[in-house]
Formats: structure tokens, sequence, C-alpha cells
């Protein structure tokens, strides 16, 4: 019996009319890149000298603790430089014992970019960051030319919170509901950038259940106290880079999927109803490639029908916010896209059953023509994302998500035998934006002010003495007295898992 062939697709990737036939450039690397060494003890930010660590082994057992809770958020690891940074040269030794806060607190990634190209950062956890070319710049409002290091922590649930010694207070003492915070420092051989005046760095942070709150505003952290304290950021308008609804057919370099047109032959499906009916033929589909990859107003131009055009969309779909977006004079726009997929078969090799492409075949690329654009539909207007927060910042540092705590407030002591500089209490309010607080040691325990009545929480104490911490778990409900914290011995490992809870 003669095994029929199985169906093979070709794909043709063309970009507007206007392309140049040359090679477009590579986009600015964002490629994340670890330095070897882990967060400083005093700081939340890189102050690498590129080049200069050396590779000699460092101590890791001066704060008695047998190994760390998590791989990639070690122990508190110094780094060894052949000389002194720029400007820590009267940087002061390290203690001769950690705290607890340092031990699991949020680990940072880091990111080398090239400042003088649009570039985008994303963080593990949903976090994306986009700087225009030419946005940072040192002190005296140079701007950076040659690699730097971008850090960035995020600490978007309540345990990351808790045990990066954060809270939601702002500067005046006012309590707050948070969606998450970021820290972000970008460094150029050792020496800290900033943001240029009258230019933003862009910030998206993931909403919960991808659906963001109306009234959450941008907050910047007072790195001054400990916790960091928050104050409501100015309204900063959009670069009218951003605003512009202009979409263009032409970018340098283009947008890209993957390594190219293959990555995507590699998720068409012929369809059943084509084959039954010996469809084939070439599909054209329009779509915009907007500033974060995401594909928008994907539309057939031609179809064949039978399914293969709800294909050509489905794969569409699929790739949206994978694409490498565009760029026009560093930076990110909006590109209009059009995308030829070819069905065919050898007749006579397909039967009617047959929908399945056989194992590791691949079908070859087609260098297919673009169709040109009506000048009419570059000026359809691509909406913001719907969801996720995104705020424009004039500056560096912590930002928060936040809206103020509503209705009347009032203070609530948790009772505690003991205060002492080893021991830290948070009031913990539940909710799909939550709230960290502070308490304040006192004679009978500690006391949390402006706390809003009739709100279930949970009191969470921490402890680290002798290298050993302890923890003190309570469920109550703001308003009503407390019962005195009993603190239980504990592992970092266990404590993490606890937090989760939250």
């Amino acid at each position: 019996m003669r095994i029929p062939r199985l169906p093979s697709f070709l794909i043709g990737l063309a970009l507007s009319a206007t392309l140049p036939a040359c090679q477009p450039d590579k986009p600015a690397s964002t490629e994340q890149r670890t330095p070897a060494l882990a967060d400083s003890l005093a700081l939340d930010s890189l102050s690498d000298p590129v080049g200069t660590l050396d590779t000699t082994p460092v101590r890791r057992d001066w704060h008695r603790l047998a190994r760390p809770t998590r791989r990639n958020a070690p122990l508190i690891v110094y780094r060894s430089v052949r000389s002194a940074p720029a400007g820590l040269q009267d940087s002061a030794p390290p203690p001769g014992e950690a705290t607890l806060f340092d031990l699991a607190r949020k680990a940072s990634e880091f990111f080398q970019i090239d400042p003088t190209q649009a570039a985008e950062v994303r963080g593990r956890d949903g976090t994306i960051v986009r700087i225009s070319a030419g946005t940072l710049v040192d002190a005296q409002q140079k701007a950076a030319t040659g690699p730097v290091w971008v850090e960035l922590k995020e600490c978007l649930t309540p345990a990351e919170m808790v045990l990066t010694n954060l809270s939601t207070t702002t500067t005046d003492g006012q309590p707050l509901q948070t969606a998450g915070m970021v820290f972000m420092k970008a460094t150029a051989a050792g020496r800290p950038l900033q943001v240029a005046a009258g230019r933003t760095v862009r910030l998206e942070l993931p909403a919960l259940n991808g659906r963001p709150l109306a009234d959450m505003r941008l907050y910047y952290g007072q790195s001054t106290t400990t916790p960091v304290r928050w104050e409501k950021a100015p309204e900063m308008a959009a670069p009218a880079s951003e605003t512009a609804e202009t979409i263009y057919t032409d970018a340098r370099p283009m947008p890209a999927y993957g390594s190219g047109p293959a990555d995507i032959n590699r998720l068409i499906r012929y369809p059943q109803e084509a084959l039954a009916s010996r469809t084939q033929g070439v599909v054209f589909a329009s779509f915009v490639v907007d500033e974060g990859g995401k594909v928008l107003n994907p539309k057939i131009l031609y179809g064949l029908g039978h399914g293969c055009d709800e294909e050509v969309l489905r794969v569409l779909r699929q790739t949206s916010g994978r694409w490498t977006p565009g760029q026009r004079n560093g930076e990110f726009v909006k590109v209009k896209m059009m995308l030829p997929i070819r069905f065919s078969f050898n007749e006579g090799q397909l039967t009617a059953t047959d929908s399945t492409p056989a194992s590791g075949q691949e079908a070859p690329v087609m260098a297919a023509a673009s169709l040109p654009t009506a000048a009419s539909e570059e000026a359809a207007a691509a909406p913001e994302p719907t969801d996720r927060y995104v705020f424009h910042c004039s500056q560096l540092g912590w930002f928060n998500a936040d809206r103020p705590v509503s209705g009347a407030t009032s203070s609530y002591q948790a009772l505690s035998s003991e205060t002492d500089a080893t021991t830290s209490v948070r009031l913990v309010m539940r909710g799909a934006t939550p709230s960290v607080l502070v308490g304040q040691p006192t004679e009978t325990g500690y006391q949390f002010d402006n706390v809003p009545a009739g709100r279930r929480a949970i009191l969470i104490g921490l402890r680290y003495q002798g290298g050993t911490p302890y923890l003190a778990w309570q469920e109550t409900t703001t308003g009503q007295e407390s019962t005195p914290l009993e603190f239980q011995e504990t592992t970092l490992e266990e404590l993490e898992r606890r937090l989760e809870r939250l």
C-alpha cells in the first residue's frame, strides 16, 4: 500500500511595498546577562564597573546559614574588585551580621543594553520597561554611550514585599493599596545614570487577572527611609513618539518573528475542510506590529476560504506579543506588515483524511512580492494595552502602582511581650490590592496608625536572632483587640512558603 505524502506549507514573509532590499540592522540588544554578583547588602542597586570583577571565591558562611533559601535569591555575596569603583572608595565595610531582609529579599535581574538604541527590558514576572535612545544620562546630563547595566527588581506579591522590607505607606503616614512595586537602576562603568530632563521611561506592570483598576496612580519611593515610603508622582504625559498614532510601512529594522518565516511555518496546520476540497493557493493577510511586539488589527486581504483564512488569523493571534518590534530613529514604532502564506500539496499524493504534517517536515520558504498598502490605512489608531498598568516615569528608583485606602482610619495595637531591634511586625490587609503596614514599637507591642477598621488582615512578626529566623502569624480583623504574638522558630524555606499563602 502506498502511503500518501502529507501536505506542506510554503510561507513567505513580505514587508510593505516601500521596504528596501538591504538587510536591516539588528535591534538593540536587551539580552539578559547576570553579572557575577548578588544584591549588595546596603543598596538595591548595581554599581559594577564592567570588566573589573574578580573570580576569587567569596566566603558564604559569615551569616551562619548552611545554604541559601533558593538558588536565584542567594545569600549575600560581596564581589571582589581589583580597584574600588568610582564614588565608592569611602563605602562602609559589610556588617558583622546580616538581617533577615538581607537574606530573604527578592533577587534582582540584570540586563546589559545599548543606550544609543531603543531598548526593552522584560522581567520574569511580567514587568516591561522601555527606554528610548538617548534617555539615560549621567549627573552632567551627558548621554550614556557605552554599555549600560539595568537592574530590575519586581515585588508584585505581598510575600515579596514583606521579605524585601517594603510597605505601602506615604511619607506623611497615609496607607495605600498596591498593585505592585518595582525597583530599577541603570549604571555605566559603575556610575549611576538618570533620566534626561524632559524625557521619560515607560513602565508597564501586569494587572491582576489582566484587569487594571482605573484609579491606580504612580508613586515614587523615597529611599532615605527604611522601609521605603512613597510620594505621588506628578502626572507625566506620554512622549510625542508614543502618543502619535502614525503607523509606518517601513522601519529599520523591520519587525521580525523568531528567526524568520520558518518559525511561523511551523505553526500552520492545513485545515481539514481545505484538504477535503483540494483547496490551495496563497492567503494574504495584513496586520500591525506595535511597539511591544503585539499583533494589532489582523485581517485578510485576499483569502481562499475553506478554513485557510481562519488558520492564518489564528497563527497571527498566537504570535502576538512575541514579535521583535520595528524601529525608526532609535524609537519603537507601529509598523504595518503583509504576510502571504501558500497552502499547497501535490495532486494525487493526498487523501481527504490526511490532516497532519509529517514529523519533522518543514515547508520551504517562498519569496513573495508585497502588496501596496493604502495610505489611508496607515492612520488607523492602535489602542493602549488594556491588560496592564502603563506609566511614564521621569526618574529611576522605586516605583509603586497605588491608590489611597478609603474609609475611616484609626490606630491598631499588636500585643507583644518583647520589642527589640531584631523584630519587625507587619499588618497585611488582604484583597486584590493589598496593604502592607509597618508597626512601630511601644511598651506593650507594636502600633499601626491610620488603619481602616473592619478589614480582614494578618499580623506577621519576623525575628532574626543568632542566625535563626522566627515567625509569628495571627489572623485578625482591624478594629478588634489582638492576642499577644507568639514567635516560633522556623527556616527561611518554611518562612517563604508560609508567606506565599498571602
